[in-house]
């Protein structure tokens, strides 16, 4: 496993965890899932380790995925893959890069920096524009139903 992928699982773990989309609930206690997939582009290009997070709109659920070389990303409730609760949600994405070249995650709104370990951290550069790491200033949006759920974003300055 490259530092690049190690970065990615801890920014999945650490936002899983801090989300609080880990809880314990069993599979029978648990609302039900839908797919959600989707491509992001910043200024036409596709976008690789962009961290994508939907939260509902009354807060109480959320959802998160990390895009991946052709800037597709798979969205995680419960488990793996599993998708969102259906409902209404407001979109953050974000790309961030420590000084010196490693990845961190976190948003306007969201946890702290993870930075890998033995090396210090530093104040990370966005790679995106910062209003889309903010739920309430990125202006994305998103409808999670029962089926057809897959949502493009195109960034732009």
């Amino acid at each position: 496993m490259n530092k690049k992928d190690l970065v990615r699982l801890l920014t999945v773990v650490l936002l899983v965890l801090v989300s609080g989309l880990g809880c314990s609930q069993s599979d029978s206690d648990r609302p039900a899932t839908h797919p959600v997939t989707g491509t992001v582009t910043y200024k036409g290009e596709l976008v690789d380790g962009a961290t994508v997070a939907f939260q509902s709109v009354d807060g109480t659920q959320g959802a998160m995925g990390v895009t991946d070389s052709d800037g597709k990303y798979t969205l995680t409730t419960f488990q793996s893959g599993d998708g969102a609760v259906p409902g209404e949600y407001r979109v953050k994405i974000f790309k961030h890069e420590l000084q010196g070249g490693g990845a961190a995650a976190g948003g306007e709104d969201g946890p702290p920096s993870v930075a890998v370990p033995d090396q210090p951290v530093a104040k990370p550069k966005d790679l995106l524009p910062a209003k889309y790491a903010n739920v309430t200033k990125s202006g994305l949006t998103a409808t999670v139903g029962e089926e057809g759920n897959e949502f493009d974003f195109s960034l732009e300055d």
